[in-house]
């Protein structure tokens, strides 16, 4: 057999799966190899034709030479061109009408067809069934006879055809748990002998499963992209309480994607127990992945592309855990710079202090770096980019430090967009980044303010609902001008008081 013959997966799969010894996988194919299975598979060899017909009540299921009666019957049919042809001759040759013809309808069955200007020469026995323009339509006691045998036979070899199929079924149906339980068992070996292949040839590490919190994957690479690249870059991940979200800053290409695809991929590798690409990893239990990755809208649902994407945000904090693995590769499209940065800065906070999730999360703004020093446990990377003033090179290396641009125009250069378009777009850039009213307002100073006025406006709300409930409270049926006037002047000396 293949296992046995190639010992290198043999002790591959021995070494990843140790569920397996030589003797229970020689046991499993062997299994494949008895009697039962051979003398079902010869049954269905011998009994079921291989063009059978797809309704199972017509016929033409059961294969020739299976059985005698059922081979009888078919004779009979087979035959029947044989007899219609030679019936013919003789009724040409009695008649000596050669333009006799013997025909088939659905609804007339069989009958002899004669040209009008014929009918006079015909036997007694024939016996008139329908009078056409041109012609006529007989019958014969023989060809009535022949009619009745037709049915019959045809009738008789469906109900028997289907009577045998009903007899193989069950044989087959009676050894329905030992066909389960063989199926199973060769699924199973089937799927643990391609994961110990694959590791074999793509030189796989087993990686350790921890019920700690901390994941740390030395040398990963996309076990996907690293078969069709050859020069693939690995990198590393590490995520521990200290350190469990990473914002990822990078050059606007595919490395990106990649990265936070390639990590989801090798954890859910690691929980079916596959081998991966690394030098090493210890991959904790993970209970969920959730991706925020990609872009698209639902139209039929009048859902727009940031719809979409707040949609999958809301699932994942709502559904996350602190042994959950999440990445997000940008939250934008379709919304306002400000908008973005607003919703991006809740959501990484809420996740850092409420979550806890191991989060990978990607973005172009660079004003998320500085917002993110003031958690604990965040980190920035970013891919290493080498340049100078005549080039660039992208290194697709990541490492711990950020980048504050996003090298679009770079990008765009690389994809072949006309050289007099990029000069204008740099132009531009230059003129937005020197222009003060293009400057834009810092968000961080902006949730400062906004949460040292809090209590000032906490306090102002409080006096409010305080003077409502007095102006509420005062009955106007009995009350004096004087009154009135004096009450008018202290809600406007504490109007006066609130900001």
């Amino acid at each position: 057999m293949f296992l046995k013959n190639n010992a290198k997966l043999l002790l591959a799969l021995q070494k990843r799966y140790s569920l397996y010894t030589e003797n229970q996988i020689t046991i499993l194919l062997s299994c494949i190899r008895m009697n039962v299975l051979n003398r079902l598979i010869e049954l269905i060899d011998q009994s079921i034709d291989e063009n059978a017909d797809n309704i199972l009540t017509n016929g033409n299921i059961i294969a020739s030479w299976y059985k005698q009666d059922v081979d009888e019957y078919r004779e009979i049919l087979q035959k029947w061109h044989e007899w219609i042809w030679n019936y013919k001759q003789e009724l040409i040759e009695l008649t000596q009408i050669k333009t006799l013809r013997i025909k088939y309808t659905n609804n007339s069955w069989y009958f002899i067809e004669l040209p009008k200007n014929q009918i006079n020469n015909i036997p007694d026995d024939f016996i008139h069934k329908q009078t056409l323009v041109s012609a006529h339509r007989y019958t014969t006691p023989k060809l009535q006879e022949f009619q009745s045998k037709s049915d019959s036979a045809n009738t008789n070899l469906s109900e028997l055809e289907y009577g045998y199929f009903l007899e193989i079924r069950n044989n087959v149906m009676s050894h329905f748990n030992y066909l389960y339980n063989l199926s199973r068992n060769i699924e199973e070996l089937d799927f643990y002998t391609n994961a110990a292949s694959i590791s074999l040839k793509n030189n796989y590490i087993t990686p350790q499963i921890s019920t700690k919190y901390s994941i740390d994957i030395q040398s990963g690479k996309h076990p996907v992209m690293m078969s069709v690249v050859d020069d693939f870059i690995s990198n590393n991940l590490n995520l521990s309480k200290k350190e469990f979200v990473n914002v990822i800053t990078w050059p606007n290409m595919w490395w990106k994607s990649t990265f936070l695809r390639q990590n989801a991929l090798l954890i859910l590798q690691a929980h079916i127990w596959f081998d991966i690409p690394a030098k090493s990893a210890i991959i904790p239990i993970t209970d969920r992945i959730f991706s925020r990755v990609g872009s698209w809208d639902n139209l039929f649902l009048w859902q727009s592309t940031f719809m979409v994407e707040m949609q999958e945000i809301a699932y994942i904090l709502r559904n996350s855990t602190n042994k959950s693995f999440v990445i997000i590769d940008e939250i934008w499209r379709g919304t306002s710079t400000y908008d973005w940065m607003s919703l991006a800065w809740s959501i990484l906070k809420h996740n850092h202090e409420e979550i806890n999730a191991k989060t990978l999360f990607a973005t172009h703004y660079h004003e998320i770096i500085d917002f993110s020093s003031s958690l604990s446990w965040v980190k920035n990377y970013s891919v290493a980019v080498w340049e100078n003033s005549d080039s660039i090179v992208f290194l697709r290396k990541i490492i711990p430090w950020w980048i504050k641009k996003s090298y679009g125009i770079e990008v765009a250069w690389l994809a072949w967009i006309p050289k007099p378009v990029l000069q204008e777009a740099k132009t531009t850039l230059l003129n937005l980044h020197n222009k003060d009213s293009f400057k834009q307002l810092s968000f961080w100073v902006a949730s400062e303010a906004i949460t040292n006025t809090q209590s000032d406006k906490d306090d102002e709300i409080s006096q409010y609902e305080e003077l409502m409930k007095h102006l509420k409270d005062i009955n106007i049926n009995n009350i004096t001008p004087i009154q009135a006037l004096t009450e008018l002047q202290k809600f406007q000396e504490q109007v006066k008081k609130m900001k």
